[in-house]
């Protein structure tokens, strides 16, 4: 795809912003500052801590399956917040990342170390997918056609891919019948990745700890939002759509068709406002309080990165017991 035709479908949330706040009343969008409540909005935004605590733990069990040395979990809680910091600069959270290359510098093959965030990753959508389908029955009445169409098409994906990357028999099913069809320059690689996910399997142990941790992080997540709603004093919104409205908004997000969910999150959010009787305004300055839970992920992870910067020597108080940097990545 033409990289100006990229930059263009980038746009689009920011475009639907420029029109909603065409469209909106400044003086109610003032007024509507007013009504903030300082209280809730700080613990939401000292549950942050909390929050990237059960991200880097379970993180760091995801590696342990796959045969890696996992970090300290305050290292771990470091680097999760730096891939946080570049994941809402860049579209569809990319990013991100960014922490396989820190692994590699500590010995850690570079293909385990991506595909352990491709499964941190995929966790969470696995709840969160599961928390949107709720979206679909709540709102039906007002979600277009074209959300309900990608929420569900997603969470198949998810539901697919997660069971299929963590256990053995349907990833050795894939692989048997992908090797024998991919071009020989391409083969080596996936043997070679084959190899180094051979251990990791769906055991009902460890999936159970992930599961349940995937579970804690998706809550902490939404008492974050909830105090938000609090703080903006939206009580009539019930909990089950705050629930499903931000679940939803993580997953569409996630597309690359916005920055830091920018307009994609606002249309979501005006459109379950106005069902309770709330304005577009108010949808819009919640929408920003969300955004300032953005904001602090990157600034924080921006601070830290400065600590620990890519292709300084890690630092072994923190960083457990580097190997030798590996082969082969």
């Amino acid at each position: 795809m033409n990289k100006y035709v990229r930059w263009a479908i980038r746009l689009i949330g920011p475009a639907l912003l420029v029109l909603f706040l065409w469209r909106s009343d400044f003086s109610q969008l003032a007024a509507g500052f007013s009504r903030i409540q300082i209280v809730p909005l700080l613990l939401s935004l000292l549950l942050f801590f909390p929050f990237v605590a059960i991200k880097a733990w379970r993180w760091n069990a995801l590696m342990a399956e796959l045969g890696m040395h996992p970090p300290t979990l305050r290292f771990s809680m470091a680097l999760y917040m730096i891939g946080l910091y570049l994941g809402g600069t860049t579209p569809g959270q990319s990013g991100d990342f960014i922490k396989a290359w820190y692994l590699r510098e500590r010995g850690e093959a570079l293909a385990p170390a991506l595909f352990s965030i491709v499964l941190d990753r995929l966790f969470d959508f696995l709840i969160m997918a599961l928390l949107a389908l709720l979206a679909l029955v709540a709102f039906l009445d007002i979600l277009p056609k074209s959300a309900q169409i990608a929420t569900i098409a997603f969470a198949v994906v998810v539901f697919l891919t997660t069971p299929s990357l963590m256990a053995r028999g349907p990833r050795e099913w894939l692989f048997a019948r992908v090797l024998p069809i991919t071009p020989q320059r391409l083969r080596a690689p996936l043997e070679r990745w084959r190899e180094q996910f051979s251990q990791l399997s769906l055991r009902p142990g460890p999936a159970a700890k992930l599961l349940l941790a995937s579970v804690t992080s998706a809550a902490s997540t939404m008492l974050r939002i909830y105090l938000l709603f609090l703080a903006l004093q939206l009580g009539n919104v019930p909990l089950l759509a705050i629930i499903s409205s931000t679940a939803l908004i993580a997953i569409l997000q996630a597309l690359p068709i916005s920055f830091s969910g920018i307009g994609v999150r606002d249309a979501i959010l005006i459109a379950v406002l106005a069902r309770y009787g709330y304005t577009a305004e108010l949808a819009l300055i919640l929408s920003a309080l969300f955004l300032l839970l953005n904001i602090e992920h990157m600034l924080i992870g921006f601070l830290v990165s400065l600590r620990y910067p890519l292709g300084a020597q890690p630092d072994a108080s923190l960083s457990g017991e580097p190997r030798e940097p590996a082969a082969s990545g």
